[in-house]
């Protein structure tokens, strides 16, 4: 509802998308996904503008209505209970990590209520916001676009490629970067106009041309698309044990620069019992990397 708010009150998916500090692409899935839930068209769309149906109308309406109530209904949930925390996760971030986390912090925090949230793979807003309180993710410092939210980096896994199977690469028993000359990609959602920066630095410096196939906003959405045939994709190895599917291949690359663990947080003050969680995960992610390291 916030994304069809924001849209229907700019009339503009780059502006709404920027006002909600989220990539376009996935602006526009979430629409297309609310109008399909519907069974109504939202808006109509030309070359040049963009404009409210009836139906839009009407939904506008009633949308900012159910946005203030679900925030003051939030805040009395949060005000009621300062032992309660929410800790996303985009994907396969916290595969590893989080259970452990969770085990250790639950042992010394028996009175703590943890809700886990999954999100898609570039809802940050939702911890700028305050709705969630920390996130396990794959991104770095300089892919942080938004300054109310920051991260700690807190280990690496090895990156896999998941191929169809029948693919002509399935029968691999690993791969380096080179051998993937003239593969198309399906890659999670990119700025508007281009692929994600990070991913193509990597293509270029390995002399792939980065050509891209599909976007996805989730690993489920990503891994439909593979086993479909629209192209493969690079993932983080926790994939291969979280999503074990017959119609997958994931195979090892030998060269590929590996996937972050980190924990994105707001840039302001936490709660005691957030600090905690944050302090855990750090602890549990140090540990981690030390036992790899050995």
């Amino acid at each position: 509802m916030r994304y069809f708010v924001a849209v229907a009150e700019e009339l503009h998916f780059g502006r709404a998308a920027a006002r909600l500090h989220i990539a376009q692409p996935s602006l526009s899935h979430q629409i297309r996904r609310l109008e399909q839930q519907l069974g109504v068209v939202l808006f109509t769309r030309t070359s040049r503008r963009v404009e409210l149906t009836g139906a839009g109308e009407v939904l506008l309406k009633g949308g900012r209505g159910l946005l203030a109530q679900a925030a003051r209904v939030t805040e009395s949930t949060r005000s009621a209970s300062t032992e309660r925390l929410v800790v996303g996760f985009f994907g396969s971030a916290a595969a590893a990590l989080l259970p452990s986390v969770l085990r250790v912090f639950k042992t010394q925090h028996p009175s703590a209520t943890v809700v886990l949230h999954e999100l898609l793979l570039d809802q940050l807003h939702e911890v700028a916001d305050g709705r969630v309180d920390v996130a396990f993710s794959r991104l770095i410092p300089s892919q942080l676009e938004d300054e109310r939210v920051v991260l700690d980096i807190l280990g690496e896994d090895p990156r896999v490629l998941v191929v169809a199977q029948g693919h002509p690469l399935a029968e691999l028993s690993s791969i380096r970067m080179a051998e993937l000359e003239g593969e198309s990609f399906v890659v999670n959602p990119a700025a508007p106009g281009g692929a994600p920066a990070r991913w193509l630095a990597e293509q270029r410096r390995h002399g792939l041309t980065g050509r891209v196939a599909a976007e996805a906003a989730s690993v489920q959405e990503l891994l439909t698309l593979v086993a479909a045939g629209q192209g493969v994709s690079l993932v983080p190895a926790p994939v291969a044990g979280r999503y074990p599917r017959e119609d997958l291949r994931y195979i090892p690359v030998l060269d590929a620069e590996p996937a972050v663990v980190s924990i994105v947080r707001h840039a302001g003050g936490q709660r005691p019992i957030v600090q905690a969680f944050i302090d855990t995960a750090r602890r549990l992610g140090a540990a981690a990397v030390e036992s790899h390291e050995a």
